[in-house]
């Protein structure tokens, strides 16, 4: 009878604290799913796409070395694109309340080596608005090209659309924060756990030593 109270007691703990790593896993999983569906907000992002397009008159004594000027005129054309000048014109235009420092943190100008076609990428919390501004300041760039350089070098060859392409990159982001989450409980729990069981170890053999102790000294003084 005592060997099976023996094996109960320490099943009994094993099934508490089974049931505690649980609960706080779970609690941290309902966590992260409050943080992803009420405070974070999905990025959406629209792209449009320009052609820079060099005159052959412009630069014919420079034939070998193109490669390295078409780069360096791109790098222009993509920082002019997301110029204060162009921005403000922008922000006037679809009515924004955001400063031109804030819109152009949303924006990302790229383009890859040896291409004369630059992206105009706008990250927001709305897709159509993503969208509105990435072809607004692929408009506005062309004309502010054409008016200063009296040609037109630049064109619009694609332009942006309002889709939900960022919603499955915040389930994912959801799936992937749940996954840690639930990683980080699990051992968290066992630290907890191991660390409890640790400290309760050192607890009773401390007080078997008492009571040992405690046991010798009545003997000695019967």
């Amino acid at each position: 009878m005592a060997d099976n109270k023996v094996i109960v007691h320490p099943l009994i703990n094993l099934k508490n604290h089974v049931r505690i790593a649980f609960a706080f896993t779970l609690l941290l999983m309902l966590g992260v799913w409050v943080v992803f569906a009420f405070i974070l907000k999905p990025q959406y992002q629209a792209s449009s796409q320009m052609l820079i397009e060099e005159s052959a008159s412009a630069t014919p004594h420079l034939a070998v070395e193109s490669s390295r000027i078409d780069s360096q005129i791109i790098e222009a054309y993509a920082s002019f694109a997301i110029s204060p000048e162009i921005l403000l014109k922008v922000k006037k235009e679809l009515g924004l309340e955001s400063s031109v420092a804030d819109l152009q943190k949303q924006i990302n100008v790229t383009h890859t080596d040896n291409s004369p076609v630059l992206t105009i990428t706008v990250s927001s919390d709305d897709s159509y608005v993503s969208a509105k501004i990435a072809n607004t300041i692929g408009f506005i760039f062309q004309n502010e090209v054409k008016a200063s350089l009296k040609a037109d070098h630049v064109n619009i060859i694609s332009q942006a659309l309002s889709e939900d392409k960022e919603v499955i990159l915040s389930q994912q982001g959801l799936t992937l924060g749940l996954a840690i989450a639930a990683a980080c409980g699990f051992i968290f729990s066992i630290l907890i756990t191991f660390s409890t069981v640790a400290v309760k170890a050192a607890v009773d053999s401390t007080n078997r030593v008492i009571r040992k102790k405690e046991n010798q000294l009545q003997t000695v003084f019967k």
